[in-house]
């Protein structure tokens, strides 16, 4: 892959994270750890923790997830990230967002 073309595959998935992420919390809550091997399956990379939880954070300060710990497990509480309806909301209207932007550049290649 040329250099131009790795960056821009960089920052697309950069871009795209916030919505695999939600998306991701809208199938299931899940911690941390859990939600990164989620999107490694996505975009066949790994998320750096220092990328993941500051979104995570944003989301929580926006509303759209809300924490409880997990204290179910042997071994130290995890925290758990849940979508909330708000999340939803704001999921389907970046969805829809997504949806537009995508036919549109289907159509410009056609």
């Amino acid at each position: 892959m040329a250099d131009a073309e790795a960056k821009l595959d960089r920052q697309m998935r950069k871009g795209l994270l916030g919505l695999a992420a939600l998306s991701a919390l809208a199938g299931t809550a899940q911690h941390g750890y859990a939600l990164a091997q989620s999107l490694h399956a996505v975009f066949g990379a790994s998320v750096p923790e220092g990328t993941l939880y500051p979104l995570l954070s944003g989301f929580e300060e926006a509303g759209w997830v809300a924490t409880e710990w997990d204290t179910s497990r042997p071994g130290p509480a995890r925290k758990v990230y849940r979508i909330t309806d708000s999340g939803r909301e704001a999921l389907q209207r970046l969805g829809a967002r997504f949806e537009v932007l995508a036919g549109a550049i289907q159509e410009g290649l056609s």
